[in-house]
């Protein structure tokens, strides 16, 4: 991350509470097959009721479409979501399982075209200055 942007980013607390913001920003920038990584790796902390409760159910019925035992969010899927309902997801995440942020790090630093978006860049900083700090 270039030095302007790194020291203007917020991080604390105050980055923290914009993570929802940047993984739904990622969501938005990155390509359909990315998305469906993503959506897998946010759903992946969730029971049922967490799914049903989040995003109006458009997470349950993604779950139940491809079956419960079996996580699996295609192309076509990721079509039908947008950027809002991963953003309530990604809120809904930061209250009952924030280290899933740590894997959403991970899974964006290993896609460099992905990664060298703005919302990425961000995501990046604020999550690895928070794991640090544990």
């Amino acid at each position: 991350m270039n030095e302007a942007l790194q020291s203007s980013a917020p991080s604390g607390e105050a980055g923290a509470a914009l993570v929802p913001l940047y993984v739904s920003g990622v969501f938005r920038e990155a390509p359909l097959a990315f998305r469906a990584q993503l959506i897998e790796c946010l759903m992946r902390p969730m029971g049922a009721l967490g799914l049903v409760a989040v995003a109006n159910g458009v997470f349950a019925a993604l779950r139940q479409r491809h079956g419960w035992d079996h996580l699996q969010v295609t192309v076509d899927d990721t079509a039908r979501i947008n950027a809002d309902q991963v953003l309530e997801l990604s809120a809904y995440l930061q209250q009952t399982a924030p280290d899933v942020f740590g894997q959403v790090a991970e899974l964006v630093s290993r896609q460099p075209a992905v990664a060298s978006g703005l919302s990425a860049m961000l995501l990046l900083h604020v999550v690895r200055s928070s794991f640090k700090r544990r």
